[in-house]
């Protein structure tokens, strides 16, 4: 599938792609410094944990936020806008003489990073439609899929050499780095004031019309469901590992392989693209993927007392569990909003908000029903792709029918 006009468009996509991808990035550079927080504050573990459940509160108020500032004021001015929150949390984190003045710079960092989130999905859905839209989706989803896999490495080997001031300063290069870039290259996308009446509706309006588009509903509930399917190894993986009697590094080489499937996905599904419509590659991507759980399963079942033939099929199902990532995100992201076009930033805000939560939901009660068992990671696995497939029986596929022209 080729994208028009791609080429001449490369640096703005750059920028796109770095401003999506780095609130994740940022919060995966950020978990190793746990322990170092609780060290240097002086406070118990399940205090400095905290700051993890403070961040998670503030990215999904923000996506609100910074959906409905697209809207009225323009996508470039809430994406500076959020930039400079986040630059203010991370100088504030760096200075902070309190751990409770910490909690509030994260709440900044946070906020902040949201419009990384919502502002650039509506930007990309200003300048591509249909299927090209869901090839820069699956850019997109590619990008994100690695984040996970480079942010802790990156944030431990910070957090050893200079600590929770490390990462903190990297965190505020980084905020200065996009923002200027921002300043340099984001043009301004929202469409025309004849083409914006819609901006202006109450948020409750959207609201309304937002909680009662089942199809909408559907799209969220498969977007946050292939996330915890994701995350879900980034958060079990280790325990599970641990288990076998694998070290942490063995832990970091798997998450490099799993972030290649997603990756390996996303370029199949823009091959597919060319052929199928996104809602037929949701549809198989769904079924793929409780097939595939499945699958684990038995192996690690019958696998059970041999930690090599264990990890080999944690690492290798998974990795087909990202081709269905893959080829599922990037159709669901970029059809989801179809119909929206009059406040899509309004739309786009309240959509990430209903998936964030379903997703901190889904991977909190994961850690919330964990128990120290081998099997524990590929049943969960299963219960997850099972709902979804479940969904998609009940309802139908959340995606329109659109196609690639060849």
């Amino acid at each position: 599938m080729t994208l028009p006009h791609l080429r001449a468009a490369v640096p703005p996509l750059l920028l796109l792609v770095l401003l999506i991808a780095f609130p994740q990035l940022s919060e995966t550079l950020y978990a190793p410094v746990l322990p170092h927080i609780a060290t240097a504050f002086e406070v118990p573990a399940a205090t400095a944990q905290l700051t993890m459940s403070v961040y998670f509160l503030a990215f999904a108020l923000g996506v609100v936020a910074w959906g409905r500032m697209a809207d009225k004021r323009g996508r470039r001015p809430a994406m500076l806008a959020g930039l400079a929150c986040y630059l203010l949390g991370a100088v504030l984190a760096l200075v902070a003489p309190s751990f409770w003045l910490l909690l509030v710079s994260r709440f900044l960092l946070a906020f902040g990073a949201s419009a990384g989130s919502v502002v650039v999905q509506t930007v990309l859905r200003d300048r591509y439609h249909g299927a090209q839209l869901a090839g820069v989706f699956s850019i997109i989803g590619a990008t994100l899929s690695l984040s996970p896999a480079f942010g802790p490495p990156t944030g431990a080997l910070l957090a050893q050499r200079f600590g929770h001031i490390g990462v903190f300063g990297f965190l505020a290069l980084m905020g200065i780095g996009l923002l200027l870039a921002t300043l340099r290259w984001l043009a301004e996308t929202r469409p025309g004031p004849s083409s914006t009446d819609g901006a202006a509706a109450a948020l409750s309006v959207v609201a309304r019309r937002v909680a009662t588009d089942g199809r909408l509903w559907i799209a969220a509930c498969h977007v946050a469901g292939f996330n915890v399917i994701l995350f879900g190894y980034y958060t079990l993986a280790p325990f599970t590992l641990q288990q076998l009697g694998w070290s942490g590094w063995v832990f970091g080489l798997t998450g490099l392989a799993v972030a290649l499937g997603s990756v390996l996905g996303a370029w199949i599904n823009r091959r597919l693209l060319r052929q199928h419509a996104p809602v037929q590659l949701v549809r198989f991507a769904v079924l793929a993927s409780a097939v595939v759980s499945a699958m684990q399963v038995v192996w690690v079942f019958v696998a059970n007392e041999q930690p090599n033939w264990v990890l080999g099929g944690l690492v290798l199902f998974q990795f087909l569990l990202m081709l269905a990532y893959g080829c599922a995100i990037p159709n669901l992201l970029a059809t989801a909003l179809d119909g929206y076009s009059e406040v899509r930033g309004t739309a786009a805000a309240l959509f990430g908000l209903t998936y964030y939560l379903m997703l901190a939901a889904g991977l909190g009660l994961l850690s919330l029903f964990h128990r120290p068992s081998v099997l524990y990671q590929p049943v969960a696995i299963l219960v997850v792709a099972m709902l979804l497939a479940l969904t998609l029986v009940r309802f139908g596929s959340a995606s329109p029918e659109v196609r690639c022209e060849r």
